[in-house]
């Protein structure tokens, strides 16, 4: 962890994360004042900032459309919220909740204390995300059995797992321009989210 705190912008990625948490509990306060015909068309605004985010990392995005994509997600987070509180209840939502800060922690520590420099995943990781978000679009627009969408979901946390501690081990060993500060902490922010999404997902699953 010594290592890890001598690390260059270390501090600055910490820092713009909690600030996109803040952004997020803004945005799922918002969504709790904006009617449902709405969450449409900011959904897909915030679907094609993340696959810009994630595809295209040729291009310098402007702080303000990275900083956009929390807020988005939390007013996205309130509604998907609502759904699987709904189905699962209050205390198992926050308890999956709980596990993912917990789980989320424990990749960190991970990650950063890992002495080899695992740098060069990125690539099959690249590859893994694009498989996971083409077969995500077959369960979206073809009936598939829920048995997939389980494996799926379970794939899906295991991806975001290894990305997490593949993301800490690069600030690790100082793989982390500069100018690539906001970018990695919208990763770490986006690690987490889809684990937790796909832990409910994997809840609802054992719940019905």
């Amino acid at each position: 962890m010594a290592h890890f705190a001598r690390s260059p912008n270390t501090r600055l990625i910490l820092q713009h994360l909690a600030c996109m948490w803040v952004l997020t509990v803004i945005g799922v306060f918002l969504g709790t004042l904006l009617p449902p015909w709405i969450v449409l068309p900011l959904s897909i605004i915030c679907f094609t900032l993340l696959i810009v985010t994630y595809f295209v990392r040729t291009i310098k995005l402007a702080n303000a459309i990275l900083y956009s994509i929390p807020f988005l997600m939390g007013i996205m987070l309130f509604w998907v919220t609502q759904f699987f509180i709904h189905f699962l209840g209050v205390v198992l939502v926050l308890s999956v909740f709980i596990a993912t800060v917990i789980i989320f922690i424990l990749l960190a520590v991970l990650g950063l204390t890992l002495k080899a420099d695992i740098s060069n995943w990125g690539t099959y990781l690249f590859v893994t995300l694009i498989v996971v978000v083409v077969f995500s679009f077959i369960g979206i627009f073809i009936p598939v059995e829920s048995m997939f969408l389980l494996v799926l979901s379970a794939i899906c946390v295991l991806l975001f797992a290894i990305y997490t501690v593949y993301d800490f081990n690069l600030i690790r060993h100082n793989h982390v321009r500069e100018d690539e500060v906001i970018r990695m902490a919208l990763g770490l922010f986006l690690n987490f989210i889809n684990m937790f999404i796909n832990l409910l997902e994997i809840a609802a699953y054992f719940k019905n």
